[in-house]
Order: structure tokens, then sequence, then C-alpha cells
């Protein structure tokens, strides 16, 4: 299974729901990054169903990408799908030319964050109180970036 460019704008918000939960994005939201060239939406699917198993939505400035979102469907976490995203998107930076990637993950995923470390991300600092939570507080991001070697 390797990342592929993904179009399918209701796999991808069903996935969402399945993985985020209320944090999903709509269809409509979707459709409107599928249809940009502005961002990018990598998929790792399942080759004999076709099934969407993984995501990521990149968005590409003139001199960064961003991670806007990385999405795995809960039966299939701790497979390594992640892991074959970012470095994906790590080529397409590449191919891309530009300088580094950002993103932002909330401070209280230990697990995420591991994860992007494994990468060479490194913790550039915090928003705070960025991300909403269900009780109805906030929840920091912690900003993270990797350069791009050309």
């Amino acid at each position: 299974m390797t990342p592929e460019s993904i179009k399918d704008a209701e796999a991808l918000a069903a996935l969402d729901v399945r993985a985020r939960g209320e944090d999903a994005w709509s269809v409509e939201c979707f459709e409107a990054l599928v249809s940009n060239p502005q961002y990018r939406v990598m998929g790792v699917t399942e080759p004999e169903k076709r099934a969407l198993l993984a995501f990521a939505v990149v968005s590409s400035g003139p001199f960064d990408l961003e991670l806007e979102m990385i999405a795995v469907d809960p039966e299939h976490r701790r497979r390594g799908l992640a892991g074959q995203l970012i470095r994906a998107m790590i080529e397409h930076g590449v191919r891309l030319e530009r300088e580094r990637i950002l993103l932002e993950v909330r401070a209280g995923n230990d697990a995420a964050q591991a994860l992007y470390a494994l990468y060479g991300f490194k913790v550039d600092g915090r928003r705070t109180g960025y991300y909403p939570q269900a009780s109805g507080g906030r929840e920091d991001a912690i900003l993270m970036s990797r350069p791009l070697t050309h």
C-alpha cells in the first residue's frame, strides 16, 4: 500500500468521521479541498477493496508545506500508515522544492508528537488555547516543523 492522490470527498469525510468523530470535516469541505490546487490529499487504500484506510491533507505555500490533518481508520492504526503518509508528504515537499513542513498538534497528543519527532520534526512553539475541547475548554497546540533538503 503506497500513498496516492485521493479525490473522493465522500470517502474522505466518512473516514474522517470514523477517525476524529465530532472534529471531522464535512463532505463540502473535502470537495473544496480536492478541487483546490493549493491542497493535496494523499491517501492509503487497501489494494483488494480500494477502501480508504488513511489520508493526509497538505497545503502548499510559496516556501512551506503545511500538514493540515492526518486521519487513520481506527481499525488500521499502529500499522505504519501515518508514517507512510508523512514520508510521502516529505517527498512531495522536496519535489516542489519547499523549504520546510509545518504542523500543529494537540498538546495532549503525545503519540502524534512522538511520531512527528521520529520523522525529524522539532517543536517551534505553542499556541495557547488553540483547539476547542468537547468539555467547552481549550487545548494548546504544539507547533512543529521539519526542514526539507533539496
